[in-house]
Parts: C-alpha cells; sequence; structure tokens
C-alpha cells in the first residue's frame, strides 16, 4: 500500500476556501457575538442606563426652572402693584378710576391672571376680582378667593413677597403675595395684594412648548411626589406634583421622557451586530452605498433646484464617509447660505428707506394690505396715521438739504419708536410724509399716541425760525381710527382709509398746522361728519 511522502497533509483534513471561510465565519460571528455581550454588560449598558437617568434629572430641573421662572414673574408683577403710590392711597381711600384703569380684562389676560385681591392691614379685603376667560368679564367679590382667605390664607401674609402653590376650592392655582408699600419700599405697610393664576390645561401646554416635554395631567395620587424631588432610576415616565407650603398636592401631572430606555439587546444592537457579521460579504454593496448613492441624491437635488429656480442645501439622511464628497457638500451648502444672505439683504434693501433707515413706501404698501385682511377678519381697532412736517420746504431752503436731510432722519426715528408692537409700522410715505400703522384700543390709548407723536418731535428740538407756527420743527398729522373692525369692513376699501386719513391730514394742515385731526370709521358711521381737533402743546 503507497504511503504518502513526508509532509505531504492527509487529504480527510483539507477544506476548500468555501468551507474555510464559513469555518471562519461561524468562529468569527460566534466571538463578536460573545464578546459584544460581555462588552455591553459590563460596560454599554449601564452607562446608557446613567446617561438616561441623567437626561431625565435634566429634562426635570428644566421643568422645574420654568415653574421658578413663572413663579419670579408672577412676583415681579405683583410687587411692581404692590409697590406703587396709586395702590398705597387707593388701600386707605378707594376710589373707582384705580379699579377701572389698572384691573381691566387686558390686565388680566396679558397677566395671565385669575384673580387679584387687595387686603387692608386688618386682613379685610379692599377689593376682590376674578376673570374669566371664556367670557373676558371681570367680576367682583369672588366667592373662591373669599374661600381661600377663610381657610387659613392669612397665614401666608407677612412683610416679604412670596410665592406658593395652594389647591382653592379644589382647583390648583399659582398665587404671588407683596405687601403694599410706597414706590421706594418704605413704610408704613399698608395691607397685601395677591394675585391668582389658574394652573389649567393651557399652562401645562405652554410648559410643554417651553421646556419641550411631553407633560399630561394626572390625578393626584395616594403617594404624592414632589417635582423637586429627583429620580433615582431611569423610567419611561414619572409622576410628579407641586406642593403647597403644607406638602399637600396641588396640582399633578406626568412627565413621559423624549428618550427611550435602553434595552439590553436592543434592535438596534441586533442590527449593528448583524451589520458587523455581514462585513466580508458586503463590502463591495457598503463601497456602492456610500458613494454612488449620495452622487445620485445631490444630482437630484441639483436637478430640482435648476427646475424651479429655487436654492436649497444637499442633505442627507445618514453621514458621509467619503471625505471628498463631504467636502463637496459643504462648499455647496455654504455657497447656497451665501446665496440666501445675499437674497435677503437684497429684500430688506427694497424695503428700507436708504435716507431715514425705516421701511419705505413698498414696505408700508404691503403693511397696509396684510393689516386691512387682518382687520377683515378679526374685530380689532386699529389707526392709519398719515404725518406731515410743518413747512419743511422752508427749513430745506434756509438750512440746506444736508440739514434737512438730517432731520428728515430725526423725525423717522422718533415716530419709529411710536410704534411699540411688532405687527406695527412706522414708514416713509413720500417727501416729508410718514406713514404709521398701530393698533389702538380704546379713546383713552389714542390719546396717548396723539400725544406721544407730538412729544416725540417736541423733543427733537430742532430748530425751524422760517416756521409760521413755532421756533421749533413741528409736524401735522391726520389719523383714521377703524373702531372694532370686522367683515363690515367688505364694503370699503384700503384706499379709503387712506383718503380718510389724508382727509384727516389735510383739514390738520388747514387749521393752522402743529395740530392733528381724528377721523372716526365704524359700522354705522364710516366717516365723522367733523374731525376731531387736537392743538399740539407750545
Amino acid at each position: 500500500m503507497p504511503q504518502h511522502p513526508a509532509g505531504q497533509p492527509d487529504r480527510d483534513l483539507m477544506f476548500s476556501i468555501r468551507q474555510l471561510f464559513l469555518f471562519l465565519s461561524i468562529i468569527f460571528i460566534a466571538l463578536l457575538f460573545a464578546g459584544l455581550l460581555l462588552v455591553r454588560w459590563l460596560w454599554f449598558y449601564p452607562a446608557e442606563l446613567n446617561t438616561a437617568l441623567e437626561t431625565q434629572k435634566n429634562e426635570m430641573f428644566s421643568l422645574n426652572s420654568v415653574l421658578e421662572l413663572k413663579k419670579e414673574t408672577l412676583a415681579t408683577f405683583v410687587s411692581d402693584y404692590a409697590n406703587w403710590d396709586d395702590t398705597w392711597h387707593y388701600v386707605q381711600e378707594p376710589y373707582r378710576e384705580y379699579i377701572a384703569t389698572n384691573f381691566t380684562d387686558t390686565t388680566f389676560e396679558s397677566l395671565k391672571l385669575s384673580g387679584a385681591l387687595l387686603l387692608n392691614n386688618q386682613r379685610e379685603p379692599v377689593f376682590n376680582l376674578e376673570y374669566n376667560s371664556e367670557s373676558s368679564l371681570v367680576t367682583s367679590n369672588s366667592t373662591r378667593l373669599l374661600y381661600w382667605l377663610q381657610q387659613g390664607g392669612v397665614e401666608h401674609l407677612n412683610d416679604q413677597p412670596t410665592t406658593l402653590f395652594q389647591s382653592i376650592d379644589e382647583s390648583p392655582y399659582l398665587l404671588a403675595i407683596s405687601p403694599v408699600m410706597h414706590s421706594d419700599n418704605s413704610g408704613p405697610r399698608q395691607g397685601w395684594l395677591i394675585f391668582f393664576q389658574l394652573l389649567d390645561d393651557d399652562i401645562l401646554s405652554v410648559w410643554k412648548r417651553i421646556t419641550r416635554i411631553p407633560l399630561m395631567r394626572t390625578d393626584i395620587p395616594q403617594n404624592a411626589v414632589d417635582l423637586l424631588t429627583s429620580p433615582e432610576d431611569a423610567q419611561t415616565f414619572h409622576d410628579r406634583c407641586l406642593m403647597s407650603p403644607e406638602q399637600q398636592p396641588v396640582y399633578c401631572f406626568r412627565i413621559h421622557h423624549q428618550q427611550e430606555l435602553p434595552q439590553f439587546l436592543s434592535s438596534n444592537v441586533i442590527t449593528a451586530f448583524l451589520l458587523i457579521a455581514l462585513i466580508p460579504g458586503i463590502i463591495f454593496i457598503l463601497l456602492v452605498h456610500l458613494l454612488i448613492t449620495p452622487i445620485r441624491k445631490a444630482t437630484d437635488l441639483l436637478e430640482l433646484n435648476n427646475k424651479d429656480g429655487m436654492l436649497r442645501p444637499v442633505l442627507f439622511t445618514t453621514p458621509l464617509r467619503i471625505r471628498e464628497l463631504r467636502q463637496l457638500r459643504d462648499t455647496y451648502n455654504q455657497l447656497v447660505y451665501t446665496a440666501r444672505q445675499q437674497q435677503a439683504r437684497l429684500e430688506q434693501l427694497s424695503n428700507t428707506d436708504r435716507l431715514t433707515n425705516i421701511p419705505n413706501r413698498r414696505a408700508f404698501d404691503d403693511a397696509l394690505e396684510s393689516t386691512w385682511k387682518r382687520l377683515k377678519r378679526h374685530k380689532q381697532s386699529a389707526a392709519l396715521i398719515l404725518v406731515d412736517i410743518d413747512y419743511f420746504k422752508r427749513f430745506n431752503d434756509h438750512y440746506g438739504h444736508q440739514v434737512g436731510d438730517d432731520a428728515l432722519h430725526r423725525v423717522a426715528q422718533a415716530l419709529k419708536g411710536c410704534a411699540k408692537r411688532t405687527d406695527e409700522i412706522t414708514s416713509r410715505f413720500g417727501g416729508e410724509e410718514f406713514a404709521l400703522i398701530l393698533y389702538i384700543d380704546d379713546a383713552n390709548n389714542l390719546d396717548a399716541v396723539r400725544h406721544r407723536i407730538h412729544e416725540s418731535i417736541r423733543e427733537l428740538n430742532i430748530r425751524h425760525e422760517h416756521s409760521s407756527v413755532s421756533k421749533k420743527l413741528t409736524i401735522s398729522f391726520g389719523i383714521a381710527w377703524i373702531r372694532e373692525s370686522g367683515p363690515w369692513l367688505e364694503n370699503m376699501s384700503k384706499e379709503e382709509w387712506l383718503r380718510a386719513a389724508d382727509a384727516a391730514l389735510y383739514e390738520a394742515k388747514a387749521s393752522g398746522r402743529n395740530c392733528n385731526m381724528l377721523q372716526i370709521i365704524t359700522p354705522e358711521m364710516p366717516f365723522t361728519e367733523s374731525p376731531v381737533w387736537q392743538q399740539s402743546p407750545d
């Protein structure tokens, strides 16, 4: 029987390349899986649990910070009202105008108040107001606030401002209490002012929007946990409560944490393991995926940009692994960003008057169009004001155009300061004329605006020796005030509104200038028969 030569391996011990690759792959996958389990058990999984716990702690800390800020804000409001000489005198000698002026439905709505209670030093109510947000009505003699006072609320009255959560008639409230003092915090104390803020679903929605944490109100549990209590372990959600000074739960909610709890063998872990295990068989597929797919997506986007004329950055749902592709993407996206900046700058320049640096006539026309549509949809009161500098041609002729341009710029900036809201506008209408669109709720606000406009120009103190009405630069302006707008404006047009303001300006100039005229527009009275005249103070 023939023998195998020395050193020749036995044919039974040989493997094919396929068999060897399969054998080595099985060993590689088994070792990889065992190592993955060991490393994850000893290292990654505990670290992920700790990270999730820290994230949940941070979310609860963020929510608590929002609540502290809310308490500080309400404390600031009540202190401002309480440390006010008018409030101090009102406690001694009440008068109707104080409440009518300072505690309107607008006050309650803007401060998000549900009630206000003013007590004298004998802890007796001076006024007791409650606000119904559904009907926008302010009522007196709230039994709910008096119930809190009778059930031990006086225990929280002291000489220092304080805020607290309290359940009143089974409803949760945030209370801010401040002693009534002089505006300089000097004594003697005259009583206490208390603001009540109902903690309802709307408040919870605000907290959700600020913190971006899903919150849901829950019933008060038997074992309530304070929001300040830090969680000991990571959970899908935590139930927490706002506590009263007596450590009684007032308002409870469930905090649904955004980050999911890690699983020891999650689908992501298994998927990652399978991807690594299949590396020997998918190297070519990965190269195609990493190189060809991004190029195809970028090409499709460029073709779309060329088709509709829009500039969009190149974005990928998965990170790029090819350095050259990443550099190309970043360079193109920077180019898109620069082009957008230039486009925005050009648009801003096209809507800005270069001399006065305020919106120009084009921007005013756009604002007039949008405001008119808004007035037809919603019940509001708005005023269109046309302003003209008195005897400005004489000013230019005497002082020169450079001084005149400077005066135009200063007047424009002064009028710009009269527009307080972001949806209000001050623009250059043409030449020495300016146009303002302001939202004015009532006659008192209207009078204040009329005075503020004249006062802003007078404070400029620009000499005008050739004016026929004053030795200082003055203005005349006409106001077209739409009171309580609505669908009835369908019978009018924005051009009529503009003509009404222009007619009022004409009357102001015809009446001697340095004054203003008012056109009131209502459903019953499209135009007043004669404008209301107000002479500017000398």
